[in-house]
């Protein structure tokens, strides 16, 4: 049965998972990432430099809204994908009728995220619970009819691994941006360096303060980790699971079938 486990060891359980997952599953986050971006990007250059800010900012507003909305509908086609990268279970969530209910779900539950989620990190002990409840309606939100539900039971399991889980990444965070932040300047030595190619980053490095590069660069941090997180909660979801159905037992007895085990001699 499956049992609370270190922090650490389910990071580790979640890396691991990504990198067996399907192709599908990056195509899927990154097609729902990358529009979202682009539009909020644009959202927010129109307001700050356009001489018509005030009449662009409904369609551009409405463009941010479609983005986001877009972005949680296959994000969530993304968590099936690891799921069943995971638990090696093929179900068919690309049948129009059963991607119209996730991508439903998603549209009429995730934007109250972006209220609930900062306030219940202004009062500590809920945030955990709340940022996994959000992360579960991703995973199982239009799949099972008692969606939402579920996803609180499950949200509330295992707290002590959450707010570890959350602690940690909330580190790896900076130390991406930072590492990222090394790799744009290396890159432009280098070619200086040892190619002898001279290019407009390497003549001024003023361009490492710019407010553009850091936005970019801080997405970057902010998928990149919530990636892994979804991960996390796909395989918490899925232990929290098998401990009602057994599946993670009759997983393993299956693995041991397959290599020889001890199930060869029955």
């Amino acid at each position: 049965m499956a049992t609370e486990r270190p922090a650490l060891e389910l990071i580790d359980d979640a890396i691991q998972l990504l990198r067996a997952a399907p192709m599908t599953a990056y195509a899927l986050y990154v097609s729902g990432a990358v529009p979202f971006l682009l539009t909020f990007f644009n959202f927010c250059t129109t307001m700050s430099y356009s001489r018509n800010a005030a009449e662009q900012c409904v369609p551009s507003a409405l463009g941010v809204a479609l983005g986001y909305c877009w972005m949680k509908g296959l994000h969530a086609f993304c968590c099936r994908e690891l799921v069943r990268g995971y638990t090696g279970t093929v179900t068919r969530w690309w049948r129009p009728k059963i991607m119209l209910s996730i991508w439903s779900r998603q549209i009429a539950v995730q934007p109250f995220g972006l209220v609930l989620k900062p306030l219940s990190w202004m009062l500590v002990v809920p945030g955990a619970c709340i940022t996994t409840f959000f992360q579960n309606v991703t995973i199982i939100g239009g799949t099972v009819p008692d969606g939402l539900k579920r996803s609180w039971e499950l949200a509330r399991l295992w707290p002590k691994q959450s707010f570890e889980v959350l602690g940690l990444l909330s580190l790896l965070g900076p130390i991406l941006l930072v590492n990222l932040y090394g790799l744009m300047m290396s890159i432009p030595l280098v070619l200086k360096t040892l190619f002898g190619i001279e290019t407009f980053l390497s003549r001024n490095f003023t361009w490492i303060y710019s407010s553009v590069l850091f936005i970019a660069l801080t997405a970057v941090c902010y998928f990149l980790v919530d990636l892994l997180l979804k991960a996390i909660n796909v395989i918490r979801c899925c232990e929290a699971e098998s401990m009602i159905s057994g599946e993670d037992l009759l997983k393993r007895l299956k693995e041991l079938g397959k290599t020889g085990g001890t199930l060869r001699g029955f």
